[in-house]
């Protein structure tokens, strides 16, 4: 049960910030658990962040999130939206065949946290939510894409477009936010389709494992975006860009 809450806590804290969750679910999974997840517990996880991400929406930026009401921004998000779902189902099955820590995922975790950190750096903040275009939204759905390779992080993905296409963090942040939620939604949706009748061994002993990871994961995904868009809407991305490399190097001496 602590492997599963450790799981549950990792994948709700890594799951909106712009490291990869799945390389980190990867990590405790190689290193520190012999415990393998079954697909209920999985989509009960992303369950639990989608629940924070819509009190999140709801409670702490209700006001930034006014602009869902705009038609035009609803179809920024829907275009935005389309890559993913068209790439994840023509290489869905080479996407999920990466079960170990592998030289493409060292090599995506550094150089995605050197772009990252140029992309912010040298971003001019010109652009609000209400001015990002349909030509923005087809480019940070291309770049969203990137983060079926393993180690991108989709979050990763869409602030540093957001950020190359000149928009400032903020919004940035949001826009990040908002595009999870089709993104999780379908992961969700996923494993819920996947789901094998063997998963349920044991009704009384799964469901009360399904309560622990739907908890753990809503609570550690809630707390980190408050504190991931406090935080990076003023101070930026670098901190994550710099762990990003830290972490790659770790990686590549280590495996």
């Amino acid at each position: 049960m602590i492997d599963l809450i450790f799981a549950a806590i990792i994948q709700g804290i890594t799951e909106f910030i712009p490291v990869s969750s799945s390389l980190h679910l990867l990590i405790y999974g190689s290193f520190f658990s012999s415990k393998t997840l079954t697909l209920l517990i999985i989509a009960t996880m992303h369950l639990g962040s989608i629940f924070a991400l819509a009190i999140f929406s709801l409670v702490d930026t209700r006001p930034q999130m006014n602009i869902l009401k705009s038609i035009k921004f609803n179809k920024v998000i829907f275009i935005a939206s389309l890559p993913i779902f068209l790439f994840g189902f023509l290489f869905y099955d080479l996407i999920s065949s990466t079960t170990e820590i592998n030289n493409l995922i060292i090599f995506t975790t550094i150089v995605f946290g050197i772009i990252l950190f140029i992309s912010d750096y040298y971003s001019k903040n010109q652009k609000k939510l209400s001015d990002i275009s349909y030509y923005d939204s087809i480019v940070i759905g291309l770049f969203q894409s990137f983060s079926l390779i393993p180690g991108v992080s989709r979050s990763a993905s869409t602030i540093i477009a957001s950020r190359v296409l000149n928009i400032d963090r903020e919004s940035s942040i949001i826009v990040s936010f908002i595009l999870s939620a089709p993104v999780i939604v379908g992961a969700f949706s996923l494993a819920l389709y996947k789901i094998n009748t063997s998963d349920f061994i044991s009704i009384d002993e799964i469901w009360f494992e399904v309560l622990f990871a739907f908890v753990f994961s809503f609570i550690s995904s809630y707390i980190t975006l408050r504190y991931f868009y406090k935080f990076s809407r003023v101070k930026g991305f670098s901190l994550f860009a710099i762990y990003r490399v830290l972490l790659g190097i770790i990686l590549y001496v280590s495996v």
